[in-house]
């Protein structure tokens, strides 16, 4: 049998047994009316009945938003026209998105029709309620209200959460022909902003989410490519990932006028993409698609929705621009996915991950040896892993960026990566190079501003470590390190006062990634460096035992709370962190003597000691 991804409802009678034996010819018009009434409203909003039985109906539609429409339309005309049996009754009606098979005869079966039953019988009466994948399709709609019900334990489907919603009287009115959007708002200009969130993983087994993430992500590195477009970093707009956040309140948020959202489901080699553009203003729909494709058209997926969604935005491309949307370092799949796989784990910054990242990045290569994306990416990863064991990384990770730029001379991120190991081995000039390139490149890559700030500030050039830290801002105003990092040199430059308003603008900055991200270790431990430099010592305290609390063998977070905590005066809980630092992995001996963290401990025997351990060989 055929198998395919639909949205379906099951709809019944609440009190129809007892009706029925009390009043058998009553109990019979109702089951008229429910099924008159569910023919002609499925049919109004492009669904299909698929069975009749009793007092039940089962229908299957083109849509999410189809299918509640019509669960919410029927269950009211419902209520009205029960009425002339001499009682009225309710339906109880469960909404679910759900993976089937379908017969011969049109029939659907599976676990998908077997989720959705159980959803209705868990309704009270007159409810419509939804399972939380069709939920997340609809949260952000505004002519839509959820009550959340919580989770419950469903008998063959196990537990699930879900919402009961209540749809305004407009959007259970008959849709016009090819309508997709209710009550849509006025026109605007091109849309000058936007944020791409997560993509839901709706494959049966849940194990694709490096995928759907992938997928989004693609799409937002395309979309800051876009001159005259703000588009929020990952870890800002995939913060949101299943919180029960309205769209508009999402977009406030994030400071954008727009939201892009989606789903994947992957069942064999076979994808289905949804994709739909919210007002985040308003919450009205600017535009949705769904893509029905073989996973070998993945690239081309990606690039056709970055252009819709172009479209409405109301922009247009240059030819640089255009170029850039074609551009592809990898047409095997295979070896994309295991890159996709590499780059999720690498974004969890955990010595074990960014291990795992390397291994899915050499299988990525194994697979096709001239995808140099892949290459940038192992370049990426050794230069992270650098200092934590006795492999020659660095020398590893400038083997893997020269192959990188070998095969792509114009991919901004292999001269990225180039750059990061060159300013770990200390070769300040050629780093320089790299970084330059990458900018001239891509304007628009945060990371390039970034690692070149903090080249700079190694090789003790402050001034243009400055102005890097400051570009970096520009390119990602959310971002809360390259303002940490900006007080940083500020301070070593003796601008204390403009270092401490950079302080509490950070400080500003982590509250409120914080909010979204509340176990980011590395946010808490640059935190606390800021709040202890403001003075805040109580604070500042909380958030160092936080975040080693979140990563205790973080050299990373370890060598950040010491600096902390020299802050504060604390000289040997300082020192002895240091040492752990270092123990931990920790290099880079040229940023510790020129971190203005240290600036009172420089004399201390103890202090020029592990500094010592840490110059370069």
């Amino acid at each position: 049998m055929q198998r395919t991804l639909v949205a379906l409802w099951f709809a019944d009678i609440a009190g129809y047994s007892a009706r029925a034996a009390e009043d058998e010819v009553g109990a019979l018009r109702l089951v008229e009316i429910l099924q008159a009434l569910s023919r002609q409203i499925v049919r109004r909003y492009n669904g299909r009945v698929v069975k009749l039985f009793g007092d039940a109906v089962l229908a299957e539609f083109p849509s999410t938003e189809m299918a509640v429409r019509a669960a919410a339309a029927l269950s009211k005309e419902y209520g009205e026209q029960s009425a002339a049996t001499g009682r009225a009754h309710n339906l109880r009606v469960g909404v679910h998105l759900g993976d089937v098979a379908v017969g011969s005869d049109g029939d659907l079966y599976g676990d998908g029709v077997n989720a959705a039953a159980r959803i209705q019988e868990a309704a009270e009466a007159g409810q419509v309620v939804l399972s939380q994948d069709v939920w997340r399709q609809l949260r952000g709609r505004s002519e839509f209200r959820f009550q959340s019900l919580g989770e419950r334990s469903l008998k063959g489907v196990g537990a699930i959460s879900l919402y009961a919603v209540n749809v305004e009287k407009e959007a259970t009115q008959s849709p016009a022909s090819g309508i997709t959007r209710l009550s849509p708002p006025a026109e605007k200009e091109g849309i000058r902003s936007v944020a791409v969130l997560p993509f839901v993983d709706l494959s049966a087994e849940r194990d694709q989410e490096y995928l759907s993430d992938g997928v989004a992500e693609e799409i937002l590195n395309v979309l800051t490519k876009v001159g005259g477009l703000h588009v929020p970093a990952r870890t800002s707009c995939f913060a949101f990932r299943a919180a029960d956040v309205d769209a508009r309140e999402i977009g406030k948020r994030l400071g954008v006028e727009a939201l892009l959202e989606g789903s994947i489901r992957k069942a064999g080699n076979r994808l289905r993409i949804t994709v739909q553009l919210i007002d985040a203003q308003n919450g009205y729909r600017l535009w949705s698609e769904r893509f029905d494709r073989e996973l070998d058209d993945i690239f081309a997926i990606q690039d056709e929705i970055a252009r819709r969604v172009v479209d409405a935005l109301g922009l247009s491309l240059t030819q640089r621009e255009e170029r850039r949307l074609l551009e592809r370092s990898t047409n095997n799949v295979p070896a994309y996915e295991f890159y996709l796989r590499g780059r999720k784990l690498f974004q969890k910054w955990t010595r074990q991950n960014i291990e795992l990242a390397r291994k899915m990045f050499q299988r990525a290569i194994e697979l096709d040896p001239d995808f140099a994306d892949a290459w940038a990416g192992l370049a990426t990863a050794h230069v992270h892993l650098f200092g934590r064991d006795n492999e020659p990384h660095l020398e590893k990770a400038r083997e893997a960026s020269d192959h990188a730029l070998k095969l792509d001379p114009e991919s901004a991120e292999a001269h990225v990566a180039a750059g990061q190991g060159f300013s770990m081995e200390q070769r300040y000039v050629d780093a320089a190079k790299e970084f330059e390139r990458a900018i001239e490149l891509d304007p628009a890559l945060f990371d390039a501003y970034y690692y070149y700030g903090r080249a700079c500030f190694k090789s003790g050039d402050s001034d243009k470590s400055l102005r890097l830290f400051q570009q970096a801002q520009d390119v990602r105003p959310e971002d809360y390190e390259a303002i940490y990092l900006t007080s940083l040199v500020l301070r070593q430059l003796g601008r204390n006062e403009e270092s401490r308003a950079a302080d509490e603008r950070a400080i500003k900055s982590v509250r409120k990634h914080l909010e979204l991200n509340p176990d980011d270790a590395r946010a808490y431990v640059l935190g606390a460096g800021a709040l202890a430099r403001l003075g805040e010592r109580d604070e500042a305290k909380q958030w160092c035992e936080r975040a080693m609390s979140l990563a205790p063998d973080d050299d990373a977070v370890l060598y950040n709370a010491a600096c902390a905590l020299a802050r504060l005066g604390e000289d040997e809980r300082a020192l002895n962190m240091l040492q752990r630092a270092i123990e931990a992995g920790l290099a880079g001996g040229d940023w510790v003597v020129r971190d203005p963290d240290w600036e009172r401990l420089r004399d201390n025997p103890r202090f020029q000691a592990l500094a010592k351990r840490l110059a370069p060989s």
